[in-house]
Parts: C-alpha cells; sequence; structure tokens
C-alpha cells in the first residue's frame, strides 16, 4: 500500500507539474502599414533661407554738438525729405561762440594789418640807418605771427559758425522717420540717438548661407541678375504669415567673403516696396528658384516627421523590418519633400500607420497605388470615373 501510494503521488506531481506549464503566447500580428516607394523625379530647384528686412538706407540721427532740444520739428512716423529739419537745439550758447570767434578774428586781421605797416615803414629807416635792423627783424616776425593767429582764428569762426548751424538736426537722406527717442528740454550730446530714418524703396533682405549651400548654388547666387536666367532663376520673399510678397527681387548682391566666425556668406535681396508695406525688422524667408534638379528622390510629405529640427522616414527594409532614418529634405513641392540625402530611389517608406512603430519592428507592408481613392498627399481623390 505504502508503494502503490508514492507512486500515485509522484504521478499526480508530474501531472500537475505538466498542467503548470502553459503554452507559450502567439506572437502578436505584424501591423499593417501602407508603404510609398521613393520616385526620382525632376522637381524645381528650391532653396529657402530665415531673412531679417531692412531699408535700403537707414540712416541714426544723432546731434553733432551738446545741447538742449528746444524743438522737436517733424512729425513721428511719417516720410521726411533729405535735409528736412527734425531737432532744434537751443542756439543761443553757439550765438555766443559765434560772436567771440568773429571778434577773435577781426582783432587778429587787425593786429597783422599793423605788423605789416611796421615793416614797410621800418625798411627806409633800416637804409637811413636811423633805425636798428634787430626792430625790423622783430616787425617781421610779428607778421608771420599775426598770420598764424588769422589762420587760427579763421578756423575757429568757421567751426563756430559750423556748430550754430548743427543746432539744427536734419535728415541726410529721404525716407521714414522713427519715433523720438527724446523730448524737448533733453539735454543731448553726440553719441545719443534721437531717431532713425529708413528709405523703403527699394528694401534688403539679408540672410547667410553656408559655405555647403553656397557651392551648391554659387552659380545662381553669383549671377543672380543674369538676364539670360530671368526666367529660370528669380528670388522671392515669404511673409510671416506664409503669403508671398508679390514682388520679386529686382538684384541681388552678395558679399565678398565667407564670415570666419560663423562659416557662412551674407547675402542681401533687394525688394521693391512701392506701397511701403514692408518696414524695417520684419522677418520671413527668401526663397530661390534656381531652375529644375533632374532625377533626384522624392518621398510624400505624410512619410516624413519632424522633431526637434531633425526629418525622419520610416522605411520598411526588404524583410519587411522598420528603420528609423534620418534624411534632409529641401523645400516641400507639390505635397512631397525632395530628399538631399539620406534615402535611394526605390527604397519604401511608410506613409500610413507609422504611429508607435519602433525600429525592427515587422510589419505587414502594402503599396498605396495611385489610383486609390486616398493619396499620399492626404487628399480625397475623385475616383475612377468621376462621381455619379
Amino acid at each position: 500500500m505504502g508503494a502503490r501510494a508514492a507512486r500515485l503521488g509522484l504521478v499526480l506531481s508530474c501531472g500537475a507539474i505538466v498542467a503548470c506549464k502553459k503554452p507559450p503566447p502567439p506572437a502578436p500580428p505584424a501591423q499593417v502599414v501602407r508603404v510609398a516607394t521613393v520616385q526620382a523625379r525632376s522637381v524645381p530647384l528650391i532653396k529657402e533661407w530665415l531673412a531679417s528686412v531692412d531699408g535700403f538706407t537707414t540712416a541714426q540721427i544723432q546731434p553733432q554738438v551738446t545741447g538742449y532740444i528746444r524743438e522737436v520739428n517733424y512729425r513721428e512716423g511719417t516720410m521726411v525729405e533729405a535735409e528736412q529739419l527734425l531737432f532744434t537745439l537751443d542756439r543761443r550758447p553757439f550765438i555766443a561762440a559765434l560772436d567771440k570767434a568773429r571778434g577773435d578774428h577781426e582783432s587778429a586781421v587787425a593786429q597783422l594789418d599793423k605788423a605789416r605797416q611796421d615793416v614797410r615803414r621800418y625798411i627806409p629807416l633800416v637804409a637811413q640807418n636811423a633805425l636798428s635792423r634787430e626792430q625790423l627783424d622783430n616787425a617781421r616776425a610779428a607778421v608771420l605771427q599775426g598770420e598764424g593767429n588769422v589762420q587760427s582764428t579763421r578756423g575757429a569762426l568757421a567751426a563756430a559758425k559750423i556748430n550754430l548751424a548743427w543746432t539744427e538736426v536734419r535728415s541726410p537722406i529721404a525716407g521714414l522717420v522713427g519715433l523720438a527717442q527724446t523730448r524737448v528740454g533733453t539735454l543731448v550730446s553726440p553719441s545719443q540717438v534721437l531717431t532713425v530714418v529708413s528709405s523703403l524703396d527699394p528694401m534688403r533682405a539679408s540672410f547667410n548661407v553656408s559655405q555647403q549651400e553656397y557651392l551648391q548654388y554659387s552659380d545662381a547666387l553669383s549671377h543672380p541678375n543674369a538676364p539670360r536666367y530671368a526666367a529660370q532663376r528669380y528670388f522671392e520673399l515669404i511673409l510671416v504669415n506664409g503669403l508671398v510678397y508679390p514682388q520679386r527681387a529686382n538684384e541681388v548682391i552678395v558679399n565678398r567673403q565667407i564670415d570666419p566666425t560663423t562659416g557662412t556668406l551674407l547675402v542681401q535681396a533687394l525688394f521693391p516696396n512701392p506701397g511701403h508695406v514692408l518696414r524695417p525688422g520684419l522677418f520671413g524667408k527668401v526663397r530661390i528658384h534656381a531652375g529644375v534638379s533632374h532625377d533626384v528622390p522624392v518621398v510624400p510629405e505624410r512619410a516624413v516627421t519632424e522633431l526637434q529640427g531633425q526629418y525622419q522616414v520610416a522605411v520598411v527594409d526588404e524583410q519587411q523590418r522598420v528603420q528609423l532614418r534620418t534624411v534632409k529634405v529641401g523645400a516641400p513641392t507639390d505635397h512631397a519633400y525632395v530628399v538631399e540625402s539620406g534615402l535611394r530611389p526605390g527604397e519604401r517608406v511608410i506613409v500610413e500607420g507609422q504611429q508607435n512603430i519602433l525600429p525592427g519592428a515587422k510589419v505587414s507592408a502594402s503599396e498605396i497605388q495611385p489610383g486609390e481613392r486616398r493619396n499620399v498627399s492626404g487628399h480625397d481623390a475623385e475616383p475612377d470615373g468621376g462621381a455619379d
């Protein structure tokens, strides 16, 4: 009985162990995704750069002398003409200085005239031995000294006249004048900016291109205004609201050298501004149309995701596994991106279902066909044959 019980217990224990071993769960099904094949196409060669807008000429209005503001002679925020009076300083100290300089000059002239008369009177007296030659030499030295005093006082008189004229602060250019940065009664000095005037037509849109970009677009940037390229090459300005400014650049200025501290080249595109819509300080983008690039990889816009300034696509390899790949893209065109590096024509990228997919995951991929109702740009296409 004891042996049989022991065997029975062993069998039950083995059965319990077998019962505790559950079969492994089935592998989750591969996630279904839609893919598109990277195509090689001829696309417009377009590039954008961040740009800041400023007047063609900008003048900081600063006084040339120290004094108190007596009048603000212009209407702030309006157009002014060249040499238009903007500010008037207190003239009284400068009128007094001018009167003193004029008196000093007249005194010096009188002293010079007397010294010359002395020389003319002493010459015959010295010939008659009625006067010593030393006195004649002293008279001639007085003439030279008098000429120097006249020259010095003439310069002081001219400076006093200039200082008096500088009490009227005028605009050196025609343009839009800003708000006054000082008011009546304020003591100002030559280091102080009173206001700023900018000419508004044309406007400069300044942007920096890297050395690599310059080498890529060197012909277009170095010869942007060549007449033979007028139809293929042009610059346009994209405003901060996303609208394209209606006027194209009529001239492009390329700086002489690469900035050694940043490795970039400064370029300025001049845009006509007849309605004065553009104002200094605006930000936007300058877009260059530099012709057509042939046989470049193009991916649907929906296949590209941006994270912290980097662009990624999910690529499905031949083993149906996902690879996340960082790519460099150009400007979007026709709901697609031109891929400058990171992809080759013929590779497959996920355009639907890429959310929450981890690198290395196996997927079930089906190709999106051009005739499908939902195309890769995310817009509904009409079914074949048109609507009923």
